[in-house]
């Protein structure tokens, strides 16, 4: 059996027209920023989408704790490289004047590696920074739609396992969606 799905701690709410059937939470979770075109009906009798409406909003605290994972790494991590780096270049002006002989060569070496990997380390930090997604939807629609594959491939090779003539995965999914917003699974087979 299926674990329950925890609206609370999806990212977005899904908010349906007035009149419009709730859809089974296992659709909202799998489909969380989904956004269908104006013709899109989910069962025949649903009544017409209303111009520019809003299918999803933040969840509260479950929208932040999903980007969270996301975020860039704090500013710690960009404060621990600029130390490390900055401890190189001390270490590199320093060991002239404070090693004897042979060693001030070896004390510039560690400087020089500390200098060169805290850089490095900077720049990288920087970098990911950076790479944050433009439309935080996009991420939330990407992040949906590996998990929507993955719970379909799973259902179906169960369902397969059950019944082998069973219907082709995309009869099946087109079942599943049919059954979540309150219709008859066989009518999606025709």
């Amino acid at each position: 059996m299926r674990t329950p799905v925890d609206l609370d701690a999806l990212p977005l709410r899904f908010n349906p027209p007035d009149g419009w059937r709730t859809p089974h939470p296992r659709w909202v979770s799998l489909y969380q920023g989904f956004q269908p075109d104006p013709h899109w009906k989910p069962y025949p009798d649903a009544p017409p989408i209303p111009e520019g409406w809003p299918w999803w909003e933040e969840n509260g605290t479950s929208w932040y704790s999903f980007f969270r994972g996301l975020a860039p790494l704090p500013a710690r991590a960009l404060g621990n490289w600029f130390s490390l780096s900055a401890l190189g270049l001390f270490s590199l002006v320093v060991s002239p004047f404070a090693l004897p002989g042979w060693t001030i060569a070896l004390g510039g070496l560690v400087g020089l590696v500390l200098l060169i990997v805290g850089i490095r380390g900077v720049i990288r930090t920087i970098k990911r920074q950076s790479v944050m997604p433009d439309d935080p939807l996009d991420a939330i629609r990407d992040w949906a739609a590996g998990r929507r594959g993955a719970y379909f491939i799973e259902s179906y090779r169960e369902s397969r396992a059950i019944d082998p003539d069973e219907l082709t995965l995309d009869e099946f999914v087109q079942g599943q969606i049919t059954l979540w917003w309150g219709g008859n699974p066989e009518d999606a087979k025709s």
